[in-house]
């Protein structure tokens, strides 16, 4: 089932510490994470009002062999065929999704995402899923493909051990960044902001 979280007034999602490459890949969804009364600014309003909102995670091996992860917007918790939530349930299911079907059943599920390279406002790059197929197809099946998900728990746990290793590496990469380093990377697309963008960009 969906994993409650406290509430929060941005909403900075899964952790990631490497910005996934851009391109098609065959994913596995890792994770999914809802947020329940979330408060957050009407559009074009300055009116706010408390939303249950949702994010999917997921990973995938790269030609390089890496591992990656990357995520989606938030999105708010609407059975609303012009909702972005069903809208993208759709396109990955490759159908309209059942009304009183758990969409946490997703988890471990495969997909064929397309991955673009954003740069924020404030100069942050993070990695977009700019779309969302199912694996399997009348025209391609990449079923086969699609990682199961003790891959990404592996991985995982090798990488714990460098988190001191990041931290005492802090101030370093903050005095490079001083000194004109490349952008920083963001761990995830900032919370949508009824200020920037038009009705087309907003996840609500």
């Amino acid at each position: 089932m969906a994993i409650l979280q406290a509430q929060a007034e941005n909403s900075s999602g899964f952790q990631i510490d490497e910005i996934a490459p851009a391109g098609d890949f065959v994913a596995t969804c890792i994770e999914i994470e809802d947020e329940f009364t979330v408060t957050r600014r009407k559009y074009q309003s300055e009116e706010t009002e408390e939303i249950d909102i949702t994010r999917f995670l997921f990973g995938f091996k790269a030609q390089d062999g890496r591992i990656y992860k990357v995520q989606t917007f938030e999105m708010k918790i609407s059975g609303s065929p012009k909702s972005t939530l069903f809208k993208f349930l759709s396109s990955w299911l490759g159908q309209a999704p059942d009304y009183g079907w758990d969409y946490c059943a997703m988890k471990g599920k495969g997909a064929v995402i397309s991955v673009e390279s954003v740069t924020s406002q404030l100069g942050k790059t993070y990695a977009k899923i700019a779309r969302v197929l199912p694996p399997k197809t009348s025209l391609s099946d990449y079923s086969a493909q699609v990682l199961p998900l003790e891959t990404f728990a592996a991985v995982a746990v090798a990488a714990a051990p460098a988190s001191a290793a990041m931290a005492a590496a802090a101030p370093l990469i903050a005095q490079a960044a001083a000194l004109g380093a490349p952008a920083p990377v963001a761990s995830a697309p900032a919370a949508w902001d009824p200020n920037a963008g038009g009705d087309a960009n907003c996840p609500f």
